[in-house]
């Protein structure tokens, strides 16, 4: 858990996106599809990804220039001057009595109807299923919030040009681990747009 925290604060101080794509994106393009080649791909094969699962998750990846957080190569990152986590953007909003209210009434409700999963879980893992269901809950609104990006796309473009490159190189590299030994369709892999996975909303390496 403390990890995942390490992770949300990490994500929770974001800069503005590029207003538009630059004028020499398609080279910037073509610089980035090398560097997944040059870069990503060894990583990814030392730990245990194949080319085939390496090509079916990215060899379609484009970069997402409509992302928050993003350094042009060859540029210096700037301060950020607002943030895009809503915790932050509009806490009072985000904790809100009416909207904890709903994420209450929702887990008290899959409490009752999911007890046996949540409890065989928790003797597995160690998790109370009281914390599953709050961090459900909250991330997504148990599945109803909109999770539309596809992971690689945004896990690459951040690991190419955002201001903390290694930590998603990284987690991109998780996400290709996750794809080969089959715990995900690559298909599936959706996330938010800072790179966290599912309804629950934990980064690939969580």
């Amino acid at each position: 858990m403390r990890l995942v925290f390490v992770l949300f604060l990490a994500l929770s101080w974001a800069s503005p996106s590029i207003a538009a794509p630059p004028k020499n994106a398609a080279a910037i393009e073509r610089q980035f599809h090398a560097w997944l080649d040059s870069d990503i791909w060894p990583l990814a094969s030392r730990q245990g990804v194949s080319r085939a699962t390496f090509d079916a998750a990215l060899a379609s990846v484009r970069l997402n220039w409509s992302l928050p957080d993003l350094v042009l190569p060859g540029t210096k990152p700037q301060t950020p001057k607002q943030h895009s986590q809503a915790e932050f953007r509009a806490p009072q909003a985000y904790f809100s009595e009416r909207t904890l209210g709903a994420v209450i009434a929702g887990g008290r409700r899959r409490l009752g109807e999911l007890g046996s999963t949540l409890a065989t879980l928790e003797r597995r893992y160690g998790v109370p299923g009281r914390i599953l269901l709050a961090v459900w809950g909250r991330e997504s609104g148990f599945g109803s919030a909109k999770i539309p990006y596809n992971a690689f796309e945004v896990l690459g473009t951040k690991a190419f040009m955002a201001t903390r490159k290694d930590m998603f190189r990284d987690e991109l590299v998780a996400a290709l681990v996750m794809a080969q030994n089959s715990h995900v369709a690559i298909s599936a892999m959706k996330s938010s747009w800072a790179g966290a996975l599912g309804q629950p909303q934990f980064m690939p390496s969580s």
